[in-house]
C-alpha cells in the first residue's frame, strides 16, 4: 500500500528573509506566510498587484541580489534570472535584494 505525503512533506516550511531595496536603502523584514509585495505596501512603497497569484505579471520587479523562490508562472526561465514577481515570491537565502 503507498503512503500518501503529508503537507509537511510535501511543502517544505517557510523562513523568513530580508528585503533590500536597494535605491531607497530600506530593509524589510519578511515574515513566512507574507508576500513581499504587502511587505513593500505596508513600507509605503508603490508596487502594483492585480492577480497576486504569480499569473499576470503586473507585479514583476527586478532583483539584483539573493537567491529568489520563484513561485510564478508568468516569467520564463530567462526572465527569471533578473526579475522576480513579488505577489508571491519567497527567498532561499537570507536576503532577497530588489532595484527599487
Amino acid at each position: 500500500m503507498q503512503t500518501l505525503p503529508t503537507t509537511a512533506q510535501a511543502a517544505p516550511a517557510e523562513h523568513g528573509f530580508d528585503l533590500v531595496l536597494e535605491r531607497s536603502q530600506m530593509r524589510l523584514p519578511v515574515a513566512p506566510g507574507e508576500s513581499i509585495a504587502d511587505v513593500l505596501l505596508l513600507a509605503g512603497v508603490p508596487v502594483q498587484t492585480l492577480c497576486e497569484q504569480g499569473v499576470c505579471g503586473t507585479c514583476v520587479t527586478r532583483w539584483t541580489a539573493g537567491e529568489p523562490d520563484h513561485r510564478d508562472s508568468c516569467l520564463s526561465a530567462e526572465e527569471q534570472r533578473t526579475h522576480v514577481a513579488v505577489c508571491c515570491a519567497r527567498c532561499h537565502s537570507p536576503t532577497l535584494t530588489l532595484d527599487l
